[in-house]
C-alpha cells in the first residue's frame, strides 16, 4: 500500500483561475502550506466550483427569468465558501487577514465545512 507524503509543503492558489501551483507567479494569489491529500481536496472543491459556475451562467442566459434565491446560485455561494475556508484553514498569516477582511466566512456553517473536516 502506497502511503501518501503528509509533509506540507508551500503552494500558490490563484482564485480567479483555479490553480494551485508550486511557484509564485505575478498575478496575486494566497499561500497555502498543505499534504498531497489536502491539495486533492482542494482540487476537488474547485472542479466542484468550476460544476456551480456553469450551472449559473446557464441560468443567466435564459430571457426574462427574475432574478431570486435558487440552488443554482445557493450552491455557487456554497463553493466559494468552502474554497476560502480551506484557504483560510491553510494559509498563511496574509491570506487569513485578506479572508477575514473579506468577510465570507461570516456564518458559523462555512467556518468548518466538511470537506475541511474529512482531511484534519
Amino acid at each position: 500500500m502506497k502511503v501518501m507524503n503528509q509533509e506540507k509543503r508551500t503552494y500558490y492558489v490563484n482564485i480567479t483561475d483555479k490553480t494551485i501551483l508550486t511557484e509564485p507567479v505575478d498575478t496575486p494569489s494566497f499561500v497555502i502550506y498543505a499534504t498531497e491529500k489536502e491539495i486533492k481536496v482542494l482540487q476537488a472543491v474547485f472542479e466542484e466550483s468550476h460544476e456551480a459556475d456553469f450551472a449559473t451562467y446557464l441560468r443567466a442566459h435564459i430571457p426574462n427569468l427574475e432574478y431570486h434565491p435558487v440552488p443554482e446560485n445557493d450552491q455557487y455561494d456554497e463553493v466559494q465558501k468552502v474554497i476560502y475556508s480551506i484557504i483560510y484553514h491553510l494559509g498563511d498569516a496574509e491570506a487569513k487577514r485578506h479572508i477575514e477582511q473579506m468577510g465570507i466566512l461570516t456564518d458559523k456553517k462555512s467556518d468548518d465545512p466538511e470537506q475541511i473536516r474529512q482531511f484534519r
